[in-house]
């Protein structure tokens, strides 16, 4: 999160898609200006073993995707990781960041916004909605609320609205974190 001052920070977010890719993003960073990064992050106790998995799963929803590892698995990564993905050093103790290695490349597809809006819970969507006048909203589905929200508000308004939502909640797994300045 260091190296991204005005963004979102979204910890443990679910990718769940029709294609079957499925499984939690380690960290996913949404810049104020700009494309989402997805990290996955391999302390000195993780394995590599579900690496490959997780990078055709990071390739299909984020703009740029990057592992973040300790000296201890640099070796490895480097064979599994295909180019497009950065490669960043963490100090194997305190985790912080000690080179980038690899910077990642851009891709087109970026699917980060949708998936945060997936993770809004029902009355966290009915509340945006109440918001618009909308308050007949208990027979709709989770699709049909977030339908009806993408026809009120542009990508970049409905994206902040998830996050702030997302920055308010307590005790949940999945949150937003506010980095830097707005």
């Amino acid at each position: 999160m260091a190296l991204h001052p005005a963004s979102w920070a979204i910890p443990e977010i679910n990718i769940l898609s029709a294609e079957g890719f499925s499984g939690r993003a380690d960290l996913c960073v949404m810049p104020n200006e700009g494309h989402s990064i997805g990290y996955e992050i391999k302390t000195e106790k993780d394995s590599l073993s579900r690496l490959a998995h997780q990078v055709r799963m990071y390739d299909h929803c984020f703009a740029e995707r990057a592992l973040a590892t300790t000296p201890r698995h640099l070796a490895e990564a480097r064979q599994l990781l295909p180019e497009a993905w950065g490669l960043i050093v963490l100090d194997p103790v305190s985790h912080e960041v000690i080179e980038r290695q690899r910077l990642p490349q851009l891709q087109e597809q970026d699917l980060a916004g949708r998936l945060i809006l997936e993770t809004l819970r029902v009355e966290e969507l009915n509340g945006l909605l109440h918001h618009l006048g909308v308050t007949r909203t208990h027979t709709m589905n989770n699709d049909q609320r977030r339908a009806l929200l993408n026809t009120h508000y542009d990508v970049a308004t409905l994206r902040e609205l998830a996050l702030r939502t997302l920055a308010t909640r307590e005790n949940a797994r999945v949150t937003a974190t506010r980095l830097g300045t707005t």
